[in-house]
């Protein structure tokens, strides 16, 4: 049986109804608002985004989102022909970022900085005085080596938009800026190179992050790195793994230089524009004071970027140890001695027709451009001769052909003219005597990075970053089962959480953190025919 209500009734239900609707929808908009609103105040949970150098070495760049501010540590390059896709590559909108806090002027570290801005990035950039002008040089360089391959990846006034950016800080002044803090201090790495210290605050919290970018060791005209002994999260860097280097004297270089021109041989030297380049001309220099290398005897010395960053290195003495301050004060410039001749390219090369014994040390350090292959062309097939590797070789390099003891080689010989460039290739047996020499490394071992982090008491976690695959997980279990500290190698754009309240992880006590390390095997190839 249905029922009907009469109309009056079912008048008044509506007229009620609607006076709800009346009231209930503005009532639910606003608290929709309130809550959108309160939602909004609430900053995100900080986090590290590890956008480059996750278990490989190249393209450091690691993205810190405080919750209100977003920042990078470095933006270096790629190297290598597999990962030349990934420069290309920003995990992020670089509109978004507000500081790139630049570590060194190293290319693996700075080097796709103007790429940052040709895609829209208009924050600053946070470095030491040394750092940023090492590193407009450094960028000159590169851009003029991407226009003379055709390779449009950015442009001269991103490379001037880039240096316009820069604010310096000296080591040791903790600095406020858009919700962090910052403050430097000396890594020992290269000329200005630093420790990044950044606070930043979340829900009244503050949290302690440090990157080391690459610490040096043993530089013997630079600081050795500062000591830091509270860190709530830390970015180090693993370059040789959980390894032991072997303490090679320079007196052996020395002394295997002066044999060479003793029996009537030349000495080649390529080595890397920035730093190696320095560290070279200072121990050449000592070797020379110390009576080990003859004082009359001829360095010749090219390549215009090397000289302009040798410049620099005579520039900002404040950053020298104390024995360089010493040999300033006593000797003069530490980087100039009896014999130095800091030519041209061109002058370089036609020493080669004196007949003399001499040291050519030259730009690229793999032997691959510039005016390497020019001079090695000239010294390969004299075994009198000595070519003298002192830093790391690429796969594929012409250097690591000659370190892995090729009996014969390729080498391009690229000259530029009002036409453009050209390179020929001229293949040459090797006759020459080829020596490694580690001692002349700028990273710490990874006995000395242990010996670094045994400084401090607590920490919540360790990001074990810019080391290949290999050594980045050794190094990372050396960190948990030596020190007790809790360690991640963390993969390419992988974030990670910063929660306020995870755990800290007490240092174990400590003998000897180095005790059984894996010694490093260094390649020595040295031909002998």
């Amino acid at each position: 049986m249905v029922t009907f209500m009469p109309m009056r009734f079912m008048k008044r239900k509506i007229r009620t109804i609607r006076y709800l609707l009346v009231f209930l929808i503005p009532l639910v908009l606003f608290v929709s608002s309130l809550c959108a609103e309160t939602q909004g105040s609430m900053p995100r949970t900080p986090s590290l985004q590890f956008c480059g150098a996750a278990q490989m070495v190249g393209g450091s760049c690691t993205l810190i989102d405080t919750g209100n501010t977003r920042l990078l540590i470095d933006f270096g390059l790629y190297y290598g022909t597999e990962y030349q896709e990934k420069n290309h590559e920003i995990p992020f909108d670089p509109g978004t970022i507000s500081y790139v806090i630049l570590t060194h002027a190293h290319m693996d570290h700075a080097g796709r900085l103007p790429l940052l801005f040709r895609k829209g990035f208009r924050g600053r950039i946070i470095a030491t005085d040394a750092t940023k002008t090492l590193t407009g040089i450094m960028l000159e360089m590169s851009l003029n080596i991407l226009e003379g391959e055709g390779i449009d990846f950015y442009t001269r006034e991103d490379v001037i938009k880039t240096m316009d950016a820069f604010m310096t800080l000296p080591y040791e002044s903790r600095t406020d800026l858009e919700g962090v803090s910052v403050r430097f201090r000396d890594a020992g790495h290269i000329m200005g190179s630093a420790i990044a210290e950044v606070w930043i605050t979340h829900q009244g919290q503050s949290i302690k992050i440090i990157a080391t970018g690459d610490l040096g060791s043993g530089n013997p005209l630079l600081r050795e790195p500062g000591i830091i002994e509270e860190a709530d999260y830390i970015l180090i860097e693993s370059t040789y793994g959980a390894t032991k280097r072997p303490k090679a004297s320079y007196d052996e270089f020395g002394q295997d230089i002066q044999n060479t021109l003793t029996r009537g041989g030349s000495v080649l030297i390529p080595a890397f524009v920035l730093e190696k380049t320095q560290k070279l001309l200072y121990i050449i220099g000592d070797l020379k004071r110390k009576g080990i290398i003859k004082q009359d005897i001829p360095v010749i010395a090219d390549g215009a970027t090397g000289r302009e960053v040798t410049k620099v290195y005579r520039k900002y003495t404040k950053y020298y140890n104390e024995r360089s301050k010493q040999t300033l004060k006593d000797s003069g410039d530490p980087l100039s001695f009896p014999g130095l001749h800091e030519v041209k390219a061109s002058a370089a090369l036609r020493y080669h027709d004196s007949g003399r014994p001499a040291i050519y040390l030259t730009s690229s350090g793999m032997l691959d451009h510039a005016n390497a292959p020019k001079h090695l062309v000239r010294m390969i097939e004299n075994p009198k001769n000595l070519v003298a590797l002192v830093g790391w070789q690429a796969p594929e390099s012409l250097g690591r052909k000659l370190q892995e003891g090729a009996h014969t080689v390729t080498i391009p010989l690229t000259e530029y003219t009002d036409r453009g460039k050209t390179t020929r290739f001229v293949e040459k047996p090797v006759l020459v005597k080829v020596k490694q020499y580690s001692q002349f490394s700028s990273h710490m071992d990874g006995c000395e990075t242990l010996r670094w982090l045994s400084h401090i008491a607590k920490t919540k976690k360790v990001f074990v970053i810019h080391g290949d695959k290999e050594n980045a997980h050794a190094l990372t279990k050396a960190i948990e089962t030596r020190l007790g500290f809790h360690a991640v190698a963390p993969a390419l754009n992988e974030t990670i959480s910063l929660t306020p309240s995870n755990p800290y992880c007490f240092r174990k006590p400590i003998a000897d953190v180095c005790s059984g390390l894996k010694e490093e095997t260094t390649l020595r190839s040295i031909s002998d025919q």
